[in-house]
C-alpha cells in the first residue's frame, strides 16, 4: 500500500510541476518580445488632434493647453507623460505606452495620448452587438 501511495504523489508533483512550468511560459511570453513602438502617437487636445509623432523617434515636448502642461516623452518606442501640472497628476503615474489602441488620459488637460498602429492589430474581444 506504502508504494502505491508513494507512486500517486510522485504523478501528483509531476503533474503540478508541468502545470507551473507550462504557466510560467505563457504568463512570460508577451514580456519577452520587444515594445519598441512601430506606430504613431496621436496627441488630441479637446477633441482636436494637436499632433503625430512617430515612435521611432525619440521626442520630449512640453504640450501647453489653456488647462495646463503635460511633458510627453517618446523613448525607445514607447510613450509616457514625464510631468504634468494638473491636480492629481494620474496621467504621469500611469505606465508608458507602445501598442496600437493603448492610451494615457489626462482629464484635466482634456489631454488624451494614443498609440495607432501602423499594422493591422489582433483583436482583445469580441462583443456582440445583441
Amino acid at each position: 500500500m506504502l508504494k502505491r501511495y508513494k507512486k500517486d504523489m510522485i504523478f501528483i508533483a509531476a503533474v503540478l510541476a508541468a502545470c507551473v512550468i507550462s504557466g510560467l511560459y505563457f504568463w512570460n511570453d508577451g514580456r519577452n518580445k520587444p515594445e519598441t513602438g512601430t506606430g504613431v502617437l496621436e496627441i488630441t487636445m479637446d477633441g482636436e488632434i494637436y499632433g503625430e509623432f512617430p515612435l521611432d523617434e525619440d521626442a520630449e515636448m512640453v504640450v501647453r493647453s489653456p488647462y495646463g502642461s503635460n511633458t510627453v516623452v517618446i523613448e525607445q518606442g514607447k510613450a509616457y507623460v514625464k510631468e504634468a501640472d494638473c491636480p492629481d497628476k494620474i496621467c504621469a503615474g500611469m505606465r508608458e505606452i507602445a501598442l496600437g489602441g493603448e492610451s494615457i488620459c489626462c482629464l484635466p488637460h482634456r489631454l488624451f495620448l494614443t498609440v495607432r498602429s501602423r499594422e493591422a492589430t489582433e483583436y482583445d474581444a469580441v462583443t456582440s452587438g445583441y
